[in-house]
């Protein structure tokens, strides 16, 4: 992403480690005009919304649901260890 985004003409950073987001920011925060910062998570990484609404927790239950019944059980337990196992 970052030679995307130096394509267009605007700065672009990769972080590809926890550590590295602090310097990360604080260089795109310095940096004067549009930057890119683009931050390499787990697949499995759950995107958690500030709220979480009834819906929301339906459709996730019913793909674990549906992951456990296929046959995908190693997702869920991957889906696990990724976000609450830490």
């Amino acid at each position: 992403m970052p030679r995307i985004a130096e394509a267009c003409g605007i700065k672009g950073i990769r972080v590809e480690s926890a550590s590295e987001v602090d310097e990360a920011l604080q260089t795109a925060f310095a940096t004067d005009g549009p930057v890119l910062v683009d931050v390499v998570v787990a697949s499995e990484e759950l995107a958690m919304p500030p709220q979480i609404k009834l819906e929301q927790a339906k459709g996730f239950s019913l793909y674990m649901l549906r992951a456990i019944i296929s046959g995908r059980g190693d997702e869920v337990i991957e889906l696990a260890k990724t976000n609450w196992l830490r």
